[in-house]
């Protein structure tokens, strides 16, 4: 065997004995606790907060609701990003058993990026679905701690948006970078998304490689 294959597949082996095993144990359902509980309320608290001190200011109404509004969305980009970063320690990181190094580390980058596209589904399954498998996992895991924390920097950039209008070229670059943040969330989404389909339908295959 020529020694870059034998390298090869020392690589391709190491990642397959890293990546059995790896389960998710629901980090779907995570992320869905938390958008329905975490957020809304933390987002809610940021905003009752925001209204109660702009309303010690201005006595204009209009400056009153741009004050508490501008204020709220920072004040919620904040604390959602915190809880959203605490929460993906506590409850989101457990989903994934057993904890272990990153089952590409070892990889080269070009086969790394072979495998995440294989798990997004931009190219067709052709490497061993152990590895792939381990990776959709750690990948989601990835994916949805991004996801749970990003909105937080979206809130805040939006309320930075608000508060400053758009007066100057260096103002329409910051709304550039808000919609640009906003296309990466949508992109996160739908990456973990893919993982999801991409887990269920190969569990089948996984389970019959197996037997």
């Amino acid at each position: 065997m020529p020694e870059a294959d034998a390298g090869s597949s020392a690589r391709w082996a190491k990642a397959a004995a890293r990546a059995e095993g790896l389960t998710d144990l629901g980090i779907r359902g995570a992320v869905r606790r938390y958008y329905l509980l975490h957020f809304p309320i933390t987002v809610l608290i940021a905003f009752g907060l925001a209204f109660f001190f702009a309303s010690l200011w201005p006595p204009e109404r209009a400056s009153i609701l741009v004050t508490g509004a501008s204020f709220g969305l920072m004040l919620a980009g904040l604390g959602s990003g915190i809880t959203g970063f605490i929460y993906g320690s506590k409850k989101i990181g457990p989903m994934v058993q057993p904890h272990r190094m990153g089952v590409t580390v070892g990889l080269t980058a070009d086969e790394v990026k072979r495998v995440r596209r294989q798990v997004i589904g931009k190219e067709p399954v052709d490497v061993d679905l152990r590895v792939l498998r381990g990776a959709a996992v750690q990948i989601r895991e990835g994916l949805a701690r991004q996801f749970i924390t990003l909105p937080g920097f979206t809130l805040l950039f939006w309320g930075q948006a608000l508060n400053r209008g758009v007066s100057s070229t260096l103002d329409v670059i910051f709304l550039i970078a808000l919609l640009a943040m906003m296309v990466t969330l949508g992109y996160l989404v739908r990456q973990f998304h893919q993982t999801g389909v991409f887990l269920t339908m190969t569990a089948t295959s996984a389970s019959d490689d197996l037997m």
